[in-house]
C-alpha cells in the first residue's frame, strides 16, 4: 500500500464531539462544515468568505474562518436539510436532551423551537413514503417523530428500543424511499409510510446505517467514494476497499479518533471529497478513489512510517506462506505411508474436523463438541461468534497436555434469539506434534436454539399465551420447527390424518417452558410466559409464511 497525500488539510482548532458532525450549505452554495464543539457550542467552518449575518453566530477567536454559536442546553445532535419550501439553503436543526432548534444560520432566524418530551438521541432530514415535503426526523428513546419546517407534527410511531441511527433509502427496490431506524435493542426496523414493514435482528446495538452498493472494531462511518469502500474507525483509522471483493486498496491513520467521516465538494471542482473529521479537530480531504488511477496524488519524499508499515506487512505475509507451503510440501511427501509411518509432523489426508453442537440443561449453555474422524486430536481452537461471548466475538479453547483428550468442548451462550453463525479455526495433529494443520469450519446455530425438547408434560407450565389463525399445512409447520430449533431428530407428523402438531421445549437460560400448539384448521397456540419470545416466534413464523400482518389474542 503506497503512501496517500490528502488534497486539503485544516486545523479547526476546536475538539470535535464525535458523531455530531454534519456539512450544510445555508447560503444554498458552499458546504460548510458544522460540528459540536462542547456542551452548548457549535463550531461552523465557512472557508468561501463569511456567510453569516450578525447575531447569535460569533466569530471564533481560535480560527478566522470558524464561527461559533451557543445554544443554552447541550448539543446532542445535528441534521441540515431544504426544509423551507421553495428555498434552497439549508436550515441547521439542533437536537438538545428534549428539545428540537430549527435555525436559519444565513438569516439568523428560528423556523421553529419544540418540545422533544420522548428526548432527541438522532436527528435528520428528508422526506420518504408518502411524506412528500422535507422533515425534520426525530429519534427518540422509544418513538420516531417528523416535524414539517413550521414544526408541526406530521408523523410519530413506536419504536421498540432507544433510537441510535437512522437512514432514509429505498429499503424493497420500489422506487419509493423508506425509514430505516437502528435502535439499541439490537433491531432493524424499516418504516413504510408510518407502518412498520421489517424487522432486522441484530447481535448488538445499531450504531450506524449508511447507504452503499451491495458489498464490521467500531466503524465510525462508511461511504461510496469513486470505485471504493471507505471506513473510519473510532481509533482514527481509514480504509478504502474494494466494492466487490473487500480488498484494502489504502490505508491512512489519523493522529486522533474519528469523529466522522462525509462526501462534500468542499472546493466547489465538482466533484465531492470524502471529508474526515477527527475528535480534535483535524479536517483531511481525499477525492474520489479510483483504482487504476489512485487517488490523482504524488509524492517524491522518502519512504514514510506507512510504507515501512505496509513492507513489514507483506513480509509477515510472506513468511506465512513461505510456512504453509512447508506443510503442503510435507503432506504431499507423506502421501501414501501408513500411521507407523508417517513422521510427528504428518498427518492422515483423510483428516476431517467434526462439530456437534448439544444442549447442555445443568450448565444451562449449548455444548461445542470439536473432534476429528480419526486418531488426530484437536490441540487447540479459536470460535468466532458474534454477540454469543461477553468478552467479545471470541473464544479460544487451548487445553494443557495433561488435559488433552479427543474431543474438545466450547460453552455457547447465546443472548437473544437470534441465528449465528460459529466460526472454528482448529489446531490439528498429534499430541506430541510440533507443527500443526489448520481447519475451518461453520456450524450454524439456528434461532431457537436456546431451546431444548421437554421431556415431562407438567413441568414449569404457564397460564400465559397468545392465540391466532394461520391456513398452512401441519408439514410445513414441521420444516419451520426443524429449521428454527435444534433438535436431535427432525419432528415429522405421525400422519396424513394428524389432527393436530404439538411440540414442548425448555428454556436452557431460566428453564421456563414453551408450548407450540398447531390445529389442522389454522388455530395456534403458543403457551410461554416470556411475551417477548412470544413475538419473536410470530415474526418468525409469520416471515416463513410470508404473511404480511396477523391479528393476535393474548392472554
Amino acid at each position: 500500500m503506497s503512501i496517500i497525500q490528502p488534497v486539503f488539510k485544516l486545523e479547526l482548532n476546536h475538539k470535535v464531539t464525535p458523531g455530531v458532525v454534519i456539512i450544510a450549505k445555508y447560503d444554498g452554495t458552499h458546504p460548510c462544515l458544522t460540528a459540536s464543539a462542547g456542551y452548548d457550542k457549535i463550531i461552523i467552518h465557512h472557508p468561501y468568505g463569511s456567510i453569516l449575518a450578525t447575531g447569535r453566530a460569533q466569530r471564533s477567536h481560535a480560527h478566522g474562518e470558524v464561527s461559533e454559536l451557543n445554544v443554552s442546553q447541550a448539543v446532542i445532535a445535528l441534521a441540515a436539510g431544504t426544509l423551507k419550501p421553495d428555498c434552497s439553503r439549508d436550515m441547521l436543526i439542533i437536537g438538545s436532551p428534549t428539545q428540537i432548534l430549527a435555525y436559519d444560520v444565513h438569516d439568523n432566524s428560528d423556523l421553529f423551537f419544540k418540545e422533544a418530551l420522548d428526548g432527541v438521541n438522532v436527528l435528520i432530514t428528508g422526506s420518504f413514503g408518502k411524506f412528500n415535503e422535507m422533515l425534520a426526523i426525530i429519534g427518540g428513546n422509544s418513538s420516531v417523530q417528523g416535524v414539517n419546517w413550521r414544526g408541526n407534527e406530521v408523523f410519530w410511531n413506536v419504536v421498540g428500543g432507544k433510537v441510535c441511527s437512522m437512514i432514509i433509502l429505498d429499503f424493497d427496490k420500489d422506487g419509493e424511499n423508506e425509514l430505516i431506524v437502528g435502535s439499541d435493542d439490537s433491531y432493524i426496523r424499516v418504516l413504510k409510510n408510518n407502518q412498520f414493514m421489517v424487522e432486522l435482528a441484530e447481535t448488538g446495538p445499531v450504531t450506524c446505517l449508511s447507504a452503499i452498493n451491495e458489498s464490521k472494531q467500531n466503524a465510525i462511518a462508511l461511504q461510496m467514494s469513486g470505485e471504493s469502500l471507505a471506513c473510519a474507525w473510532a481509533n482514527g483509522r481509514l480504509d478504502w476497499r474494494d466494492g466487490g471483493s473487500g480488498r484494502v486498496l489504502r490505508r491512512v491513520q489519523m493522529r486522533a479518533g474519528a469523529a466522522a467521516m462525509l462526501l462534500a465538494d468542499y472546493r466547489s471542482v465538482g466533484a465531492p471529497d470524502l471529508i474526515c473529521v477527527s475528535d480534535r479537530g483535524e479536517v483531511l480531504g481525499y477525492p474520489p478513489y479510483h483504482e487504476n488511477v489512485g487517488f490523482n496524488a504524488t509524492s517524491n519524499k522518502t519512504a514514510s512510517e506507512e510504507e515501512r508499515l505496509a513492507i513489514t506487512e507483506l513480509l509477515n505475509k510472506k513468511q506465512a506462506l513461505m510456512v504453509e507451503l512447508q506443510h503442503y510440501e510435507a503432506n504431499a511427501a507423506n502421501a501414501g505411508l501408513s500411521l507407523d509411518e508417517l513422521p510427528a509432523t504428518g498427518m492422515p489426508t483423510n483428516t476431517r474436523l467434526q462439530v456437534a453442537v448439544n444442549p447442555n440443561e445443568e450448565e444451562g449453555c449449548l455444548d461445542l463438541a470439536i473432534s476429528t474422524n480419526n486418531e488426530t486430536i484437536v490441540r487447540a481452537a479459536l470460535v468466532l461468534a458474534e454477540g454469543i461471548f461477553e468478552s467479545g466475538e471470541t473464544l479460544a479453547r487451548h487445553p494443557s497436555l495433561a488435559q488433552l483428550r479427543s474431543v474438545l468442548h466450547a460453552p455457547l451462550k447465546p443472548p437473544r434469539d437470534v441465528p449465528v453463525d460459529v466460526h472454528i479455526k482448529a489446531l490439528v495433529g498429534y499430541a506430541d506434534s510440533e507443527q500443526f494443520h489448520i481447519f475451518e469450519l461453520t456450524k450454524h446455530l439456528p434461532r431457537f436454539a436456546m431451546y431444548t425438547m421437554a421431556t415431562s408434560a407438567a413441568a414449569n407450565k404457564t397460564d400465559s399465551w397468545v392465540t391466532f389463525q394461520i391456513t398452512e399445512r401441519l408439514q410445513r409447520i414441521c420444516i419451520w420447527i426443524n429449521q428454527n430449533f435444534l433438535l436431535e431428530e427432525e419432528l415429522e407428523i405421525e400422519s396424513e390424518d394428524a389432527k393436530e402438531l404439538n411440540a414442548s421445549f425448555l428454556s436452557l437460560r431460566d428453564k421456563s417452558r414453551l408450548d407450540m400448539n398447531f390445529a389442522v384448521n389454522g388455530k395456534v397456540k403458543f403457551t410461554t410466559a416470556d411475551i417477548g419470545l412470544a413475538g419473536e416466534l410470530i415474526q418468525s413464523l409469520a416471515n416463513y409464511l410470508n404473511l404480511g400482518d396477523l391479528q393476535v389474542d393474548i392472554s
